[in-house]
């Protein structure tokens, strides 16, 4: 007993008491805070960083191409934005430019556009004239509009209206607009550069054959049908819209026309066969 009780003595004064340890513990780091204003060109590219004291943190100077030629960095900042869209990868040297990766060396992507001819015949080529035009997401040629950019930014219209001027005004039949990411990774999916879209491939799978395990089913109502029936079909109807839903969203970033016309159709024949089964039709 009395070697316990010698024990716990020692160990009451081996310094582990929170008051103790707090004076042994180095205080936690908190890097300080600080501002830096951008100072970009007609397209956006990054020319400057300045404190609000006006003074210059980081300068530098590029090609036309977005090639980093010189730059002055007196206060050491990693400055990794380039042109519009564009992030530089330090391990690779090439630019990440959201759907693909950009060669400021060649001027070029080194993979192909992902939505094919419809961002131009050459399918690895940049904005041919890289002084007025931008491609923020790596699939199509912006035009700048001169004397709208203004305090580090720009903005800029599609040139290929082939795309953008359908992509960006659609609506589906419930009034709903449609994403214009939606189109792209619904492209993407049935060409097989991204199959799954924003799910993996199998995650869509499973969904696919849920959503067809209900929406292939007899779902449509009419007054002949009996009460049981048309409770049935309606929550069919209802499953085969959810799962759509599920699919648009989840997958395909809302999904496009086609997809959400689908899905209000579903939900639509469930209305219908609540109304039959109420005698309203």
């Amino acid at each position: 007993m009395g070697r316990s009780e010698g024990s716990r003595a020692w160990l009451a004064g081996c310094g582990l008491t929170p008051e103790q340890m707090a004076g042994q513990l180095e205080p936690e780091y908190t890097p300080q805070r600080k501002i830096h204003l951008y100072h970009c060109d007609q397209r956006g590219l990054p020319l400057a960083l300045i404190t609000p004291d006006n003074t210059v943190a980081w300068r530098g100077e590029y090609d036309e191409w977005g090639n980093l030629s010189g730059e002055e960095n007196p206060a050491h900042l990693e400055q990794l934005i380039r042109l519009p869209g564009q992030q530089y990868d330090e391990e690779s040297g090439l630019y990440y430019n959201r759907y693909r990766y950009y060669n400021p060396g060649q001027g070029r992507y080194i993979t192909q556009d992902p939505i094919g001819l419809k961002g131009g015949w050459n399918s690895y080529t940049y904005p041919l004239n890289p002084v007025a035009d931008i491609d923020p997401l790596g699939l199509i040629a912006w035009m700048v509009i001169p004397g709208i950019c203004a305090a580090g930014g720009c903005e800029a219209i599609l040139v290929a209206l082939g795309l953008s001027a359908s992509v960006a005004t659609q609506v589906d039949n419930a009034g709903r607009t449609v994403n214009p990411l939606a189109d792209l990774l619904t492209q993407e999916h049935k060409s097989g550069v991204n199959p799954g879209g924003n799910c993996t491939p199998d995650e869509l799978d499973k969904l696919q054959k849920q959503k067809d395990a209900f929406c292939n089913m007899p779902r449509s109502c009419g007054k002949k049908d009996s009460k049981f029936d048309l409770i049935n079909k309606m929550n069919i109807n209802l499953a085969c819209a959810h799962t759509r839903k599920t699919i648009n969203n989840k997958c395909f970033s809302g999904g496009n026309k086609t997809h959400m016309d689908q899905e209000n159709d579903a939900f639509k024949s469930a209305v219908n066969c609540r109304r039959i089964f109420n005698g309203l039709e």
